[in-house]
């Protein structure tokens, strides 16, 4: 779905849907919940606070290190998802598959493990990977050297928020997961800033609008598996639109919506045992079939759980 970046102070990020005062139809979908009218909460903690990009530091070489992880030795392909989570990653590897890739330089930023350095380096692309977890770059770095490519993926720690590139750096920048862990603004920028005039920025990510998934995340916070950062900040139509301050087309694609209680009724049954995830499997083929049909629906769309968004143009370049 294109979005039309010429009419972007009028029109639902998602849904396209015209609309009057609050874009966003008098809800402040940014912080999800709270009714219009009534204050949002406390302002969101700063994403390059020393505290906050060390608790995440932390947080992810948990995960880097967490044992009983049967998938994390291979590139992050459609293949390696439970069915049920397999939408959003089958239309990004169809879409790479169309892409110039071949010597492209190419940003892998919050590349944790290295699954999509990886994916990237294997179809041909020169790879530099960026993450706050030195347990993260350690096993991207050994992700590399085991598929052959450890020549074409370099590997760093930096903040996203202020990146050590020059401008026009970049043919290819992905973020995945990540936005929701910065500070969104500054990132978008140095996104725009780093890319070449007719380079491309991949964002995937989670949409904070549902409120099953929302559930989860604070199930996840409970059980130290999130940061109060990460919940208060997943991305919404809000953040969609402000992108178009720094990219002047702003292309959104959405996933999962009758997907997602299957997720989590796939995750439940792998825990009795991982292949009995893949019964489910034919209810999870139907569920995608029938997302790709009701998420033409634009009401629909800012339900879904995730997303992909498709950024060219940068306007760093118009101010330079």
């Amino acid at each position: 779905m294109a979005i039309d970046h010429l009419r972007a102070h009028s029109r639902d990020a998602i849904s396209g849907d015209a609309t009057t005062g609050d874009p966003w139809g008098g809800t402040n979908l940014s912080h999800a919940g709270s009714p219009a009218g009534q204050p949002a909460g406390p302002p969101a903690p700063q994403g390059n606070s020393h505290a906050s990009v060390a608790a995440h530091a932390a947080l992810f070489d948990g995960v880097a290190t967490r044992p009983g992880l049967p998938t994390a030795d291979l590139p992050l392909d459609a293949t390696r998802q439970t069915p049920a989570r397999r939408a959003s990653f089958a239309w990004f590897d169809a879409w790479l598959g169309t892409q110039p890739l071949s010597g492209a330089d190419t940003l892998d930023l919050g590349c944790g493990r290295g699954e999509v350095s990886v994916q990237l380096a294997l179809l041909g692309a020169t790879v530099t990977g960026i993450d706050v977890s030195r347990e993260s770059l350690a096993r991207a770095a050994t992700l590399a050297r085991k598929h052959g490519v450890a020549g074409r993926v370099s590997l760093a720690s930096g903040n996203a928020e202020a990146l050590s590139f020059d401008d026009d750096s970049f043919d290819l920048a992905i973020c995945t997961g990540l936005m929701s862990f910065v500070d969104f603004d500054r990132t978008a920028a140095e996104l725009s800033r780093v890319a070449r005039r007719d380079g491309t920025v991949v964002i995937m990510d989670t949409l904070g609008h549902n409120p099953i998934a929302r559930m989860g995340r604070k199930r996840r916070l409970v059980h130290g598996q999130t940061t109060h950062f990460q919940v208060e900040n997943i991305m919404t139509c809000d953040h969609i639109d402000r992108l178009r301050a720094h990219f002047g087309s702003v292309d959104v694609h959405t996933f999962d919506l009758l997907t997602l209680p299957m997720v989590i009724i796939e995750n439940c049954v792998g825990r009795i045992h991982p292949r009995l995830r893949h019964v489910l499997a034919p209810v999870s083929a139907g569920l995608r079939a029938l997302d790709r049909f009701v998420l033409k629906w634009r009401p629909l769309r800012r339900y879904a759980f995730r997303t992909v968004i498709v950024l060219k143009w940068p306007r760093a370049h118009e101010r330079g």
